[in-house]
């Protein structure tokens, strides 16, 4: 990872993601299942890995899951074609680390094998860690920034990359999920030609407690 990367924002960052024509592009593409889908960005063991942790994030209920809506796919478009060259090498470095984790904690030798379950456990240990932890992590990967900055080169810190990485893959795909096709247009409060605003209203009253469609 070069020192370019000094990760003053820890993790991706995306910032405020705006609808643009390649945004909106992606999301298109990955309205109907492609059986050849060949990832860009991700490696196919990563594409893999990526699928099996936004399918426990986001899974399938009474509206369409991850899997079915294509997140992971949208997601390898987004960091081949929109994501910043800072993004991607971070990105790069951070995901055989959460592989080798997960792997480690579940005792399997290859992606394929990691079930929903292992995945879970590896979500519970970061994502759903308590605040003192996430704070020691996030201040490993400081530390770690400032000696890349300086041109050293420290060990990484894996738990708080982790961490990091899984943090961002998470808004990646709610973000993805918020703004697909199909739960814009059956899950949220959608009207395709805006009407009459009524203002001082509850939520409840004027959309029965969806958020709008963007």
């Amino acid at each position: 990872m070069q020192r370019r990367t000094a990760l003053k924002n820890i993790g991706l960052s995306f910032g405020a993601i705006t609808l643009s024509s390649t945004v909106v592009g992606l999301f298109e593409s990955c309205q109907t299942t492609q059986a050849n889908w060949t990832p860009e960005f991700f490696t196919p063991e990563q594409a893999d890995l990526v699928s099996k942790i936004v399918d426990v994030m986001l899974p399938k209920t009474q509206t369409p899951g991850a899997k079915e809506l294509n997140i992971s796919h949208f997601m390898d478009g987004f960091m081949a074609h929109v994501a910043s060259p800072e993004d991607r090498e971070f990105a790069q470095m951070a995901l055989p680390v959460i592989s080798i984790l997960i792997l480690e904690a579940s005792s399997k030798t290859t992606v394929s094998e990691i079930t929903n379950e292992n995945v879970d456990e590896q979500l519970n240990r970061f994502l759903r860690a308590d605040q003192a932890t996430q704070q020691a992590r996030e201040e490993a990967v400081g530390v770690w920034s400032v000696a890349l900055s300086n041109g050293e080169m420290p060990s990484i810190p894996e738990e708080g990359v982790a961490h990091a990485m899984l943090n961002s893959l998470r808004r990646l795909a709610v973000y993805a999920f918020k703004n697909n096709e199909v739960i814009g247009e059956t899950v949220l409060a959608y009207a395709p030609v805006p009407g009459e605003q009524k203002g001082c209203i509850s939520l409840e009253e004027a959309t029965g407690g969806r958020a709008w469609s963007l």
